[in-house]
């Protein structure tokens, strides 16, 4: 019985720090962009994730593409929610875009968030890839 326990908790950590990769839609203020993909990591104890968003613009403007990490963001029995993250870029932090209040929801099949990042209001929609 122990054994069987055991090998049902660390299935269960394995799947808990497993990425989950999602393809939606986000939208910062007025500029939508389709197909931004994003993974959701989940650490060990799965209390905690971070989200990282692939080859992103944040305005028609911007020249190149970006991928941003948000960490760490509370994950509750799948509601996500986060303040005052400084998020990254290829390691490089940026402040001027900290995140503020993030709250969304994961589950197996689909991602939703929102939050102020600077001054942009961001929000995204996906469904697992």
């Amino acid at each position: 019985m122990k054994r069987i326990l055991t090998l049902i908790i660390l299935a269960l950590c394995s799947f808990c720090a497993q990425a989950q990769t999602f393809i939606g839609t986000m939208t910062v203020d007025s500029y939508t962009r389709k197909n931004v993909t994003v993974k959701l990591q989940a650490t060990s104890s799965s209390e905690t994730c971070s989200i990282t968003l692939y080859d992103v613009k944040f305005s028609l403007l911007m020249p190149v593409t970006v991928n941003v990490t948000i960490k760490p963001i509370t994950n509750t029995n799948g509601q996500i929610t986060g303040n005052n993250i400084v998020p990254t870029n290829d390691g490089k932090r940026y402040e001027k875009y900290t995140v503020r209040q993030l709250k969304g929801t994961v589950s197996s099949t689909k991602l939703q968030f929102s939050c102020q990042m600077g001054s942009k209001r961001l929000s995204y929609e996906g469904k697992k890839k």
